[in-house]
């Protein structure tokens, strides 16, 4: 190859990173449109995702007790933050909303320390969205004590199903 090819194949390269990549299409039912300052997108404007795509990022599980529930229970999902990196998140503050338009806002750099999960279990089962689902904002409530507070148990956000970066 002459310099001039290698030249043009790293201009090439370079701006398919700068412009990000196409995600590819849902093949499930959408349960999250994510908006905003995103380099990775289907259509130039939202990521939609289905319930398979985040089953395949990074996930945890925590076991707790929420202000919701009368008992311990297992919560299963990806971290934000991996769901933020897979669409390519640019900005420093994120709005949830849910189904019925309820919606909390916070800077991503508080959430990104303490690794909050978008459950979409519940003890083994699928949420629905009878049951708060069909994704659930949880924090770490367990391990980072600082986190039992009306501010925060108000940002567990349930039925989620938009996010905006911006």
């Amino acid at each position: 190859m002459t310099k001039w090819t290698l030249a043009l194949l790293a201009c090439w390269a370079v701006s398919l990173s700068v412009a990000g990549a196409p995600l590819p299409q849902p093949t499930g039912p959408v349960i999250l449109s994510i908006s905003g300052k995103i380099e990775n997108t289907q259509d130039g404007q939202t990521a939609a995702l289905d319930l398979s795509l985040l089953q395949s990022l990074q996930s945890d599980t925590f076991r707790l007790k929420t202000r919701w529930s009368d008992s311990i229970h297992n919560y299963h999902g990806p971290l934000l933050s991996a769901v933020l990196r897979y669409v390519g998140a640019q900005g420093d503050h994120i709005r949830l909303t849910a189904l019925n338009d309820y919606s909390v806002e916070f800077e991503r750099q508080y959430m990104d320390s303490y690794e909050p999960i978008l459950a979409w279990r519940e003890d083994g089962e699928q949420l629905s969205v009878r049951e708060k689902g069909p994704l659930w904002l949880m924090l770490p409530l367990d391990k980072y004590h600082e986190l039992n507070s009306e501010i925060n148990t108000g940002r567990m956000i349930w039925q989620l199903s938009k996010i905006e970066i911006y």
